[in-house]
């Protein structure tokens, strides 16, 4: 069995959780990354095979943190695959299974300069002005769009606007599809589109991961959040771990609300709370909990440390960036 001398009460608490839906409520420098990697180590402990887990996170570089935690406390003669952020892991899917798609098995994924390139033919084709029409504000609405899983048939044109935006997204998506591609967003929705659809793909992967992990769970979307469901639609074992106070990709669609979603959706869940912080002083925690208690998610955690009050906190108004990260290089300095 995984050691959990080296957690709090807390930390064990969540590794050891049994089985069903999980959501662990982490505050900021609680030690999240070292509840899941040991989680992961402790089913493994306990006879999971490797292959029946999935953990899935944002950035390929948390991926790769998660992973190399996770191998130093599990015997080397198992490896542990399924460890990857939301895009790997639909692309992948997409591969595996693209006779059952309409893309090839060597799809492209289109980047960010693919995607504006593609935008503004689009507009082009249907002779939009682009000094009227900016090309970023109509890409930034279908990627919305895509990550609510509405796709280009289902577009709402409610609006002039909306239907200049409908007339890009139908040729902008006839033209990924010409050139067998997908934008980051397609990868989201076009695996949750097949296994909503195809009842034998979407069973085959509700077979196969018993298990489902999830960091930084307050920064999913809409279609994150979907494809999470569908997957764990038998065990419905799901370990998420996340903080709606701290959700920073709003601008790509995260939805704080799926936390609440969550707790909603799935009533039997056990809600374990971290809230022992290992980073910063009392007196920091407890500005910070004030200042968030006032934003619009509710539940505030108030945070403790074992470390002692620290300085007091003291204001400085800077004219500008540059001003304030001169100050900021000449404080570091002085200390």
């Amino acid at each position: 069995m995984t050691d959990t001398t080296v957690l709090n009460s807390e930390q064990q608490k969540a590794v050891n959780a049994g089985p069903g839906p999980v959501l662990v409520l982490a505050g900021p420098g609680s030690g999240k990354t070292r509840v899941l990697t040991q989680r992961v180590a402790y089913l493994i402990s306990e006879g999971l095979q490797p292959h029946r887990l999935l953990a899935v996170t944002f950035t390929n570089r948390a991926a790769r943190e998660m992973r190399g935690r996770i191998e130093t406390q599990i015997t080397s003669k198992l490896q542990v695959r399924n460890v990857g952020t939301f895009h790997s892991l639909c692309a992948r899917l997409l591969r595996q299974e693209s006779e059952n798609t309409e893309r090839t098995k060597d799809f492209v994924i289109y980047d960010s300069s693919d995607q504006r390139e593609l935008i503004k033919q689009s507009m082009l084709y249907h002779r939009i002005d682009d000094t009227k029409y900016k090309p970023q504000n109509i890409h930034s609405t279908i990627s919305t769009a895509k990550n609510d899983l509405i796709g280009s048939s289902d577009f709402n044109r409610d609006s002039y606007y909306h239907e200049i935006v409908a007339r890009v997204y139908e040729r902008y998506q006839y033209l990924l599809h010409q050139n067998n591609a997908l934008d980051f967003d397609d990868l989201l929705a076009e695996a949750v589109f097949l296994l909503r659809g195809n009842t034998a793909v979407r069973e085959h992967y509700q077979n196969l991961y018993q298990k489902i992990l999830v960091d930084e769970f307050q920064d999913t979307n809409l279609a994150q959040y979907t494809l999470l469901e569908l997957l764990s639609g038998k065990y419905k074992d799901l370990f998420v771990v996340g903080d709606p106070d701290q959700s920073i990709y709003r601008w790509r669609g995260a939805d704080y609300r799926n936390v609440r979603r969550f707790q909603t959706d799935y009533p039997n869940a056990e809600v374990i709370f971290l809230r022992q912080n290992y980073r910063s002083t009392q007196t920091i925690l407890d500005a910070a909990t004030a200042i968030i208690a006032k934003n619009h998610s509710g539940g505030t955690m108030r945070l403790f440390t074992d470390t002692s009050e620290g300085e007091k906190i003291y204001i400085r108004e800077a004219h500008d960036e540059e001003e304030e990260a001169r100050y900021v290089i000449e404080v570091i300095k002085k200390n």
